[in-house]
């Protein structure tokens, strides 16, 4: 079955999140720029109400670009400690989002690596800066090398999910690195974009006039489950 992560902005979506059937969620703040790392307290909250897949922080120090100071750097890499230290003990994994790159449209190594050594044994995501890397296949085998646990991209589209492209670096990680697959994925689409990439998580928001809406992530939960289920019919015959 498929993995979903639902992208929330506080306690009350990450609870709407898990009751609608989500395995994880990523927790930011300020979703009309791409995110910024959210409020401590704000984690803390999320941690007592989400799903047993657990809660993945987006540490982000300012909008705009991926190429970040040393400065910005050591602020993400002192936010990590931070939020570990708030997590520790909490009931499910926490884990982390980040994404460094250099001039160029390159993975920043060093920074990359620094992060890497901060957030320990915790899950790492490097994040839909991704996407902005020239070179994508050399850009996943570096993320490799450092140990990093999951690259969300769309495949490399500004906002749309690119099946072929995914199904590229799918397979490219194989069981070394996992492709969280996103763009604009919602409960119309997300079977097909699984099916096409042959991704095993998704990750996307559930939008409601309320934030973050339950009806939507049981439909997400719903339209994956019918997949799987035809395939295993298929399977069968």
């Amino acid at each position: 079955m498929t993995v979903v992560e639902i992208c929330v902005e506080d306690a009350t979506g990450t609870h709407r999140a898990r009751d609608g059937g989500a395995d994880r969620i990523e927790i930011c703040q300020d979703l009309s720029c791409g995110g910024l790392t959210p409020a401590f307290d704000e984690v803390a909250a999320a941690l007592e109400v989400a799903p047993t897949g657990g809660v993945q922080v987006l540490v982000r120090p300012r909008p705009g670009d991926f190429v970040h100071t040393r400065q910005e750097v050591d602020k993400v890499a002192s936010d990590i400690a931070r939020l570990a230290e708030a997590g520790r003990g909490a009931s499910v994994p926490l884990g982390f989002v980040i994404g460094v790159l250099a001039p160029g449209g390159v993975v920043n190594e060093d920074a990359s690596m620094r992060l890497r050594d901060a957030a320990g044994d915790a899950p790492l995501t490097f994040h839909r800066a991704f996407d902005q890397v020239e070179d994508q296949d050399r850009g996943l085998d570096v993320l490799m090398e450092l140990g990093y646990d999951r690259v969300l991209t769309t495949g490399g589209d500004p906002a749309i999910a690119r099946p072929r492209s995914l199904a590229r670096l799918v397979a490219r990680g194989g069981d070394d690195i996992i492709i969280l697959a996103s763009g604009g994925l919602r409960a119309h689409n997300v079977a097909e974009v699984v099916a096409a990439s042959g991704a095993r998580e998704v990750h996307m928001r559930a939008p409601g006039d309320c934030g973050t809406d339950q009806g939507e992530v049981e439909r997400i939960i719903a339209a994956l489950h019918r997949r799987s289920g035809g395939e295993q019919e298929k399977t069968l015959r």
